[in-house]
């Protein structure tokens, strides 16, 4: 069976905060996790047999949007399974007439900045020691998507 999206919602969320949780050093609480899945953000999350692979959340402001959190479990990494929740956000962005995707990214995930300069992204900024890190902090790589 193929992979299938399907909105994120704070019913049927708890399986990708546990994701959330599980993929990040300092993760957000339940209450931001479940704000995120509220307008003007919008979640959905990718399914194969009822299993979760990952799921994405965006944060629309007029005519741009934030990719605020992208996840792949750890057992499904590597198949292009990023690119392919990537690929349904920006698709869902041009449905919407959205110029512009931007994000933030740690330095260090050489993974994900070779998916988004793959998709299109450019480096506008880099925030020094901006993500709390088992080393102390790291930068963030502010990036953006100009679409249309």
């Amino acid at each position: 069976m193929k992979p299938q999206f399907s909105p994120l919602n704070a019913q049927n969320s708890e399986i990708c905060f546990e994701l959330h949780k599980q993929g990040q050093f300092s993760p957000w609480s339940r209450k931001i996790f479940e704000d995120c899945l509220t307008k003007p953000y919008f979640a959905y999350s990718l399914k194969q047999d009822e299993q979760l692979l990952g799921y994405y959340i965006g944060m629309t402001v007029l005519d741009e949007v934030t990719l605020m959190d992208i996840v792949v479990s750890a057992e499904h990494q590597g198949k292009g399974l990023g690119q392919s929740l990537l690929q349904h956000l920006m698709d869902q962005c041009n449905q919407n007439n959205i110029q512009q995707i931007w994000l933030e990214v740690r330095e260090s995930n050489a993974a994900a900045i070779n998916l988004y300069d793959n998709a299109g992204f450019i480096l506008v900024e880099q925030r020094v020691n901006y993500y709390p890190s088992e080393k102390g902090k790291e930068d963030a790589l502010i990036m953006c998507c100009y679409l249309g």
